[in-house]
């Protein structure tokens, strides 16, 4: 015989304004269960910095790329679709996109001046960044990431600073 159980269902309460929680399956973390970490192959929103952060710190291991536009950008708008057509064709990546008309905050944070930006994390940590529409540059930086790996922490500089290394001894001399 075969029992069953049928539990009550209970509707949570949710704001008018309150955008529903996404569930996804790939990484999910019982630590927030207000944010996911994104699907491989997708281009996913940012729609806060709190989420962005979330997401950069549950990656572990993994390369992301967040693309900073905005609705109004010719540019951006020419690059739209291919930035996720790369999306599928890099499927080790996560593909962010972030509004920066939403979300001044992440703007203000990379000092945008040129948009589309793009910007390359390994473990949460910014490797490099480049601005501009060009599909070319984008495939480019996504395969010398890919191949070359994150650069050398130099053992003087804390993992937050590799990006600004250059800077600590810019005449090379050793």
């Amino acid at each position: 015989a075969v029992v069953m159980f049928k539990f009550p269902h209970t509707p949570t309460q949710q704001e008018p304004n309150e955008r529903p929680a996404r569930r996804a399956s790939f990484g999910e973390s019982s630590k927030d269960p207000g944010h996911t970490l994104p699907f491989p192959g997708l281009v996913t929103v940012v729609h806060s910095e709190e989420e962005l952060d979330y997401i950069l710190a549950g990656l572990g291991s993994r390369w992301v790329v967040l693309e900073l536009w905005a609705p109004w950008s010719a540019a951006c708008a020419a690059i739209r679709s291919e930035f996720e057509v790369l999306a599928k064709s890099y499927p080790t990546w996560i593909f962010l996109r972030a509004d920066i008309g939403q979300l001044p905050g992440i703007a203000s944070r990379w000092s945008v001046t040129r948009i589309p930006l793009y910007v390359f994390f390994w473990q949460g940590i910014e490797e490099t960044e480049f601005a501009g529409a060009s599909v070319r540059k984008l495939r480019e930086v996504l395969d010398d990431c890919t191949m070359l790996g994150p650069a050398e922490v130099a053992a003087h500089a804390d993992p937050a600073g590799r990006v600004s290394d250059w800077k600590l001894n810019p005449e090379g001399a050793d």
